[in-house]
């Protein structure tokens, strides 16, 4: 199966998906709820995204050790100042 095709046939699917499921949740007609399914794409699409987004902060933290701060002495700068002589 094409890569393209297999793309089409999932957003079909998950649009009807999201047609019909939102008619059953918000007891809309079927008519009633296909004026509203391409925002309900896009606001699932976005809540699918930002989920996801999230995973991927929180899975990134846990796996990264701790950085704990280097002690410097008193009067020592972070990045060392080159002066010209």
């Amino acid at each position: 199966m094409n890569d393209r095709r297999l793309w089409a046939v999932m957003a079909v699917v998950s649009s009807l998906v999201i047609w019909l499921a939102g008619a059953a949740v918000t007891k809309f007609s079927l008519e009633r709820m296909a004026y509203y399914t391409p925002i309900a794409v896009v606001v699932v699409g976005a809540t699918v995204g930002l989920v996801l987004l999230w995973v991927k902060v929180v899975s990134g933290l846990s796996r990264q050790p701790p950085r704990r701060a280097e002690r410097r002495p008193r009067g020592v700068r972070s990045s060392p100042c080159r002066h010209r002589e």
